[in-house]
């Protein structure tokens, strides 16, 4: 992982007059902004799907929160992402009804999933999520992947921001304005390139007792 500090120290640079508590803040709110619009900071966890329990939480990597799954297997077979509200047009008793695991969604707390229809079996460390994550707000580091390919896409991000911010000794319309225009861009080339894996669903198999 990367310090906060890192990255501070490449918008400084620009801004030698911000201070570094509103750059830290203003980092974390753009690499959130980023990692949720573009999907590019992934990695996979495993974890245990427990009989009779719908609830699964997942563990994040150091300074994340969950945004979406992007790809799950539960015993090596592929679950399809759905929202609860699709799930409850197309399982409407996929909250008691015990079956197989054919389904996934975010849960309603924190860095949790589900697992529909309620499992009747337990699976330890059998549910594979390939999960999108962005930064916790009380984020002190940043993945090293997520800087080394779009460090310069969030410092300008940073800069567009800071710049922007009105009556401060170093505020500047243009330089705001150039900086948020190529923050746009690039936070768009970087969705485009995780696009691939962002959500699609998968190929299934079925299994004995699916659904």
């Amino acid at each position: 992982m990367t310090a906060i500090a890192t990255v501070r120290s490449l918008v400084i640079t620009q801004i030698p007059l911000a201070p570094d508590m509103l750059i830290d803040r203003t980092l974390i709110e753009i690499a959130r902004e980023f990692c949720v619009y573009t999907r590019a900071w992934r990695s996979s966890v495993s974890a245990t799907v427990t009989a009779d329990t719908l609830e699964v939480a997942l563990t994040p990597p150091t300074g994340g929160e969950l945004v979406d799954v992007v790809k799950a297997t539960l015993d090596g077979y592929p679950l399809t992402k759905k929202t609860q509200e699709q799930l409850d047009e197309l399982i409407p008793k996929w909250r008691t009804q015990s079956s197989a695991g054919s389904y996934i969604t975010k849960g309603d707390t924190l860095n949790e999933v589900l697992v529909a229809p309620l499992s009747s079996t337990t699976y330890t460390n059998g549910l594979t999520v390939r999960a999108a994550w962005k930064p916790a707000l009380d984020a002190t580091v940043l993945d090293d992947m997520l800087i080394s390919n779009h460090s310069d896409c969030l410092v300008e991000g940073v800069l567009g921001k800071l710049f922007g911010l009105p009556e401060k000794p170093w505020t500047s319309g243009g330089l705001a304005s150039h900086y948020q225009a190529s923050f746009e861009i690039k936070k768009d080339i970087a969705r485009q390139q995780s696009a691939d894996g962002n959500m699609k669903g998968v190929v299934r198999k079925v299994r004995y007792g699916g659904l």
